[in-house]
């Protein structure tokens, strides 16, 4: 996988690429290319040809720097350029470190886990995770609460399936203690933060093809190509803009690595997108709760908060008076 820049000529890549297939990402898209870059074995020391980016493996067509095909003979040279801030570090740490995060979450939720628990017929159709969430949402009101729902969020960026039962553990923390809002915002923008951390860790070590192995669908989905887009384009500016919008932060992260930035300058990106967004869904949430939907909240989440945060709201007027009483 390589990264071309801003026409230039040069082509940005974790590793010296090898002959034969390669994934491109260019202004907008991500196309898979046949990279050529053969030696003469005839020579001494050997001698090899200029890198092409062919368009078949009979290189008739080559792409040009300005993103067109044209005749191969006519196109200039690409040069390869490596991201020396994609370093590898020793498995065993990525893989120690990744047990940790996976076995750490799993004592906690049991620890705060209800030792009996009536389902209901509404709750047998959710997935674990929400089930997970709605479990601990009579936490909602404890001030540890917010640390949850961080917890929560920094676990969802190596699965992102338990998005509703982490915007429910958000929302929850919010309504249960809505005047600390702004604490509550920043708390879950750290708990994305160390979940970018963790899986910064693994794509320095394991390299950013991870991010093709273990989520193909998101890489090669559009939003993917229009996020690099926009980083490509407007650079630290771009990535704070995606980090603060309701969207993963995978690319972030991959473009970051790609681009030769620090992990300290990453996280950063990280911490300042994400406080943004999260102080504005913890705003509207306490205001005007109807406009979670341009975050991709459905009402039905927002309720589910709502009602472990305000369980009396939902009782009769005659049983809220006799539960004051």
């Amino acid at each position: 996988m390589c990264f071309t820049a801003h026409g230039s000529g040069e082509l940005h890549c974790p590793e010296v690429p090898t002959v034969g297939s390669l994934a491109l990402h260019g202004e907008g898209s991500v196309r898979t290319i046949h990279f050529e870059s053969r030696c003469n074995p005839f020579l001494h020391m050997g001698k090899c040809a200029a890198p092409k980016l062919c368009e078949t493996k009979r290189c008739r067509r080559c792409l040009s720097p300005t993103e067109e095909w044209v005749p191969c003979s006519k196109v200039s040279a690409w040069r390869v350029i490596l991201m020396a801030a994609n370093t590898d570090l020793p498995p065993s740490y990525a893989v120690a470190f990744a047990v940790a995060l996976i076995c750490i979450p799993t004592i906690v939720l049991y620890a705060v886990w209800p030792k009996k628990r009536k389902s209901t017929e509404a709750e047998a159709g959710k997935g674990v995770a929400l089930k997970v969430a709605l479990a601990m949402l009579q936490f909602a009101a404890r001030p540890w609460f917010p640390w949850i729902a961080a917890l929560g969020t920094a676990v969802n960026l190596f699965t992102l399936i338990f998005t509703a039962a982490t915007v429910v553990l958000y929302l929850a923390a919010v309504l249960g203690r809505p005047h600390a809002w702004r604490s509550t915002a920043f708390a879950n923008a750290f708990g994305a933060t160390i979940g970018s951390a963790a899986l910064l860790f693994l794509l320095r070590s394991q390299g950013v093809e991870m991010i093709n192995e273990q989520f193909p669908t998101v890489f090669n989905s559009p939003a993917w190509a229009k996020m690099m887009a926009i980083m490509q384009g407007y650079g630290i500016a771009g990535m704070v803009g995606v980090a603060a919008l309701p969207l993963i932060l995978h690319p972030i992260l991959a473009f970051g690595v790609l681009s030769g930035m620090s992990n300290t300058a990453i996280l950063a990106v990280v911490l300042l997108g994400r406080t943004i967004k999260y102080l504005v869904m913890a705003y509207i949430t306490t205001t005007a709760p109807t406009a979670l939907k341009y975050f991709g909240i459905s009402a039905s989440l927002f309720e589910m908060a709502a009602a472990a945060a305000h369980p009396n709201a939902l009782q009769p007027a005659g049983q809220s008076d006799q539960a004051n009483n």
